[in-house]
């Protein structure tokens, strides 16, 4: 309880109670947008159309939309009391709301026939520039302003600490866990468990290729100091001395990914337990992501997605992920085989490219059409 209390420390701010509205009637109309873009045409939603799902389906989708613009609707009320302090993403985000609301809660307005939307009288941004004004020359626009930046500097704090309390909570105790816990365990139990002390095939396999190179280091050395080879009853001595090191070495490793495996398995426990207490400082921490990402430049925006799909899912990614999966290999104790790191080479980039591309076409497309406008134009035309 005392470290639920920690974490929440700032939660309890009425500027972050404005944050979390925020993110919780985004995400609402996000869906209440994709419903309609892929059931009903990019239209709005109507109940009484049969969309040719089973009835359940469509009575869950139609329970999912009413619910998420009962979200928006609630969170309206709250937003819309303190517009004043919203800035920049935060007033978009805040714009798309209205508009996804505004379509279902006209007054004296029956269900929308299937035809495209109704023109707005006035272009959007003129009116935002309108608004913007009239907000500007509001007396309370001082005290508004300085609100705003008062919750937006909670919302970094609080996000900047959950952030880091993502990162090295896990960390530590990983760490902690190893040194402290794991390790004088398995260290205690691996002689007499048979579970833990189990020999690896792979690590048997090392250990020979090492014996077989010292058998042939031992001969040339032999011949480059002008010496008679070794006999063999002390060439087996030699090799069997030089066995004995390479067993307690394999044995060595064995414990060891033992030891990281739990220690892994401890510090994820740990990353879930963070998430669970901290589960509104995530959701601020959320909008302080998308204020971060969507306040660049169209160019900002393009050049991050080009770099970013070039590193994990290029021509030139392979090596990457080789070398990450290596490296995963031995950390676990597992060997490094050559067809599964080659399967996963050739399947999961391609997963992450597909579903990349969805996100491009589904969510940033509607986000900053522009952006995908300057994504195509920096790629090629592609």
């Amino acid at each position: 309880m005392g470290l639920q209390n920690w974490i929440g420390t700032f939660g309890k701010s009425p500027g972050l109670q404005i944050s979390q509205d925020l993110e919780r009637a985004y995400e609402a109309a996000l869906l209440i947008q994709s419903i309609e873009l892929e059931h009903y045409n990019d239209r709005p939603v109507r109940p009484e159309v049969n969309l040719g799902l089973p009835r359940s389906a469509q009575a869950q989708l139609l329970r999912r939309f009413q619910a998420a613009l009962e979200v928006c609707r609630q969170c309206l009320v709250t937003l819309e009391a303190n517009r004043a302090q919203l800035a920049g993403q935060e007033l978009r985000q805040l714009q798309l709301v209205e508009s996804v609301v505004s379509r279902y809660d006209r007054p004296g307005r029956k269900p929308l026939p299937a035809i495209s939307r109704t023109p707005e009288v006035l272009p959007r941004s003129l009116i935002g520039v309108v608004d913007q004004v009239r907000r500007q020359l509001d007396p309370e626009a001082e005290a508004d302003a300085l609100a705003g930046f008062r919750r937006r500097r909670d919302s970094t704090l609080v996000s900047l600490r959950i952030l880091l309390l993502l990162i090295l909570v896990p960390l530590l105790v990983q760490q902690i866990s190893r040194t402290y816990v794991m390790g004088p365990l398995v260290d205690h139990y691996a002689p007499v468990s048979a579970f833990i002390s189990y020999p690896k095939p792979h690590l048997e396999e090392k250990a020979v290729e090492k014996l077989r190179v010292f058998k042939a280091e031992v001969e040339f050395a032999a011949l480059l100091e002008g010496k008679p080879l070794p006999t063999p009853e002390e060439l087996q001595q030699q090799l069997a001395e030089r066995a004995r090191e390479l067993k307690q070495q394999a044995d060595g490793e064995s414990t060891e990914a033992i030891k990281n495996v739990l220690a892994d398995i401890a510090a994820f426990a740990a990353f879930v337990v963070v998430c669970i207490l901290g589960k509104r400082d995530i959701q601020v921490l959320r909008g302080f992501i998308d204020e971060l990402v969507y306040g660049l430049s169209d160019s900002a925006k393009a050049f991050a997605i080009i770099l970013f799909t070039d590193i994990f899912v290029g021509f030139h990614s392979p090596e990457g992920w080789t070398v990450l999966l290596d490296g995963v290999a031995n950390h676990l104790g597992l060997p490094a085989r050559e067809n599964f790191i080659m399967l996963f080479i050739a399947t999961f980039p391609v997963v992450l490219a597909t579903i990349f591309k969805y996100w491009i076409f589904r969510y940033l497309n509607r986000v900053s059409p522009s952006s995908v406008a300057t994504l195509r134009n920096m790629n090629g035309g592609g």
